[in-house]
């Protein structure tokens, strides 16, 4: 029996889940997620742009740790879902670097497009930072925000097409293992 097939068919999947990645790293681990009012109370450390980590002072464009922001619990699990979709879509990268080389089946696939659908609405629930005390006073989205809202729809374009190749896989494998019995038979 043949192993089942991945190689180039995995192509869709692995381009909109490196995007996502590179997205999710420039939303989450930058200092621009938010942009930040004047009449927020953050302003008092004139803060020009927030990330999840650190912060922007207006003027100078230093940056700065958000050790001196007071974050509620809301700030914290934005904090902490960022980090997570960030490790979850490495993992998810990861695989699809090997699925260019190595063959997997399809459950594998599937697999991945789940873990990609969990990236999609981990990095969606990043933005309960503008529920948070932070944002009391008025923020809009920043450049992470913006690239914060294009990987959670690529992670998504990825999950489907990942599910896709699962399928496409698993035909491939069904098909395989007919043409062998046929064989078989012959023999």
């Amino acid at each position: 029996m043949v192993a089942p097939k991945s190689g180039f068919c995995c192509f869709g999947p692995s381009f909109f889940s490196s995007a996502a990645f590179i997205l999710s790293i420039f939303a989450n681990a930058r200092c621009n997620l938010v942009s930040i009012s004047e009449d927020n109370p953050l302003d008092r450390l004139s803060v020009n742009n927030l990330g999840l980590w650190c912060y922007e002072e207006s003027g100078s464009g230093y940056l700065w740790s958000t050790e001196n922001i007071e974050g509620d619990a809301k700030f914290e699990a934005s904090r902490g879902l960022g980090t997570a979709t960030m490790a979850l879509g490495f993992c998810v990268w990861l695989f699809y670097c090997f699925a260019g080389c190595f063959r997997f089946g399809p459950r594998a696939f599937q697999a991945a497009g789940l873990f990609c659908l969990i990236c999609c609405i981990l990095q969606s629930l990043v933005f309960l930072v503008f529920q948070s005390g932070v944002c009391a006073g008025g923020c809009g989205i920043g450049v992470g925000g913006q690239c914060g809202i294009a990987a959670a729809v690529l992670w998504f374009f990825a999950s489907i097409f990942s599910c896709g190749v699962g399928k496409e896989v698993a035909a491939a494998k069904k098909s395989e293992e007919a043409q062998d019995a046929q064989d078989m038979q012959d023999a």
